[in-house]
Order: C-alpha cells, then sequence, then structure tokens
C-alpha cells in the first residue's frame, strides 16, 4: 500500500510555526512597548496568548518573520522560542474533533489560541503539544490541514 502525503497546505513533511515567549515585568504599558518594537520593524503578531502574575507576564507570539523576529526580540527581551502546530479549522466541528484526535493518541496539549489572520478562508489554531511529531502524523492522517511557517507571508 503506498503511503500518502501529509496533508499540508504546501506539501511540506513537517508543518510548523514558531511561537516566541516574551518575558515581561507586569506594569502598564509594557505589552504596548512590545508590541510598538515589532511594528517598527516591520513584524506582524499573527497570534497572541497573555498569561500573567502579580509580577511577570508571558506574552506568546505567532509573528510573520521568525528570523527577524529573533534578532530583534534578542536585542530588548528575554524570551524563548519552540515550535507549534498550526492547524486550518474548516468548521465548527473541527475544534472538537482536533482534541478528540489527540486525546485518543495520548497527545497532551499545553496550549492553544487562535491566529488572528486565516488561511484560505479558514480559521487557524495554534496548538503546542508534547508530541509533535505523533500530533502531526495523526491530525494530518485524519486529514487535517497543517501550515507552515512560510503558510504565514
Amino acid at each position: 500500500m503506498l503511503a500518502m502525503p501529509p496533508q499540508t497546505a504546501k506539501g511540506h513533511e513537517e508543518p510548523f510555526g514558531v511561537q516566541f515567549s516574551v518575558f515581561l515585568a507586569n506594569r502598564v504599558g509594557q505589552l504596548g512597548e512590545l508590541l510598538s518594537v515589532l511594528a517598527q520593524q516591520n513584524l506582524s503578531v499573527l497570534g497572541l496568548s497573555i498569561v500573567d502574575s502579580t509580577d511577570w507576564a508571558v506574552i506568546r507570539l505567532v509573528l510573520n518573520d521568525p528570523n527577524r523576529a529573533r534578532e530583534v526580540l534578542r536585542a530588548r527581551y528575554p524570551f524563548t522560542e519552540r515550535p507549534v502546530l498550526l492547524v486550518c479549522l474548516e468548521d465548527e466541528q473541527s475544534l472538537a474533533r482536533i482534541f478528540t484526535v489527540l486525546t485518543s493518541a495520548e497527545v497532551n496539549v499545553h496550549l492553544a489560541y487562535p491566529l488572528a489572520i486565516r488561511h484560505s478562508d479558514c480559521a487557524v489554531i495554534v496548538l503546542s503539544v508534547d508530541e509533535q511529531v505523533v500530533a502531526t502524523h495523526v491530525l494530518t492522517n485524519h486529514q487535517f490541514v497543517l501550515l507552515g511557517q512560510e503558510d504565514m507571508v
């Protein structure tokens, strides 16, 4: 039996995006300053998630140009980065099916948040999972379309 290629937007084998986690003091204006710095460098925020506490905040971002973002962030902010899955939500039931499929494969989802942009008229969700390779195979085998960073341009 022939193996089918993964169902991805451009046919690449390991689709993923890059998530930056920027650490900011939890003070008024810090997020606005970060977003201004990114905008001044022509970096577009495609997705954003904020987790805060009393003293600090973690700003998770998917940006249009990870290489440029890395340079800009390195000069001003403490941050980490990791690959994330970018999954198209083709209908109202897609989100529930994604989590059902991942649960059946025993893949844990650490984070999920939407992108602020659409791809081919589909909403896109960002997923950070504990087993990215397994999640990629399981989702593509269930006909979900995964996007790569190059699809975000």
